[in-house]
């Protein structure tokens, strides 16, 4: 997938946020999906909320690992996922996403 066409894909589910299956449909039609994102973390066991604090400064693969965390969360932890979106933080990783790319 082109730059380009990662960034309509992106915009598209920013713009329409639906169900944990199109975050990871995403992810995978990017080919971004991060089977192991824990190897990407910095804390054992992985503390989502430390490892969202490094957002700010994160590249674009480590976005794509912190998006694949949220979605296992939400399949350990049914309805993280959607507590996480209303906090804004599918969106933050998503922006931060854009932003890479577009860089």
């Amino acid at each position: 997938m082109t730059k380009a066409e990662k960034v309509l894909a992106i915009q598209y589910v920013i713009e329409h946020p639906n169900t944990e299956e199109q975050y990871y449909d995403l992810l995978e039609r990017m080919g971004d999906l991060k089977r192991n994102y824990w190897d990407y973390m910095s804390t054992q066991p992985i503390n989502c909320d430390i490892e969202l604090e490094r957002l700010p400064d994160a590249d674009y693969d480590l976005c794509a690992a912190l998006l694949t965390m949220l979605l296992r969360e939400d399949h350990f932890s049914n309805g993280a996922l959607r507590e996480r979106y209303e906090a804004g933080q599918i969106d933050a990783i998503l922006h931060r996403m854009l932003s890479l790319i577009e860089a």
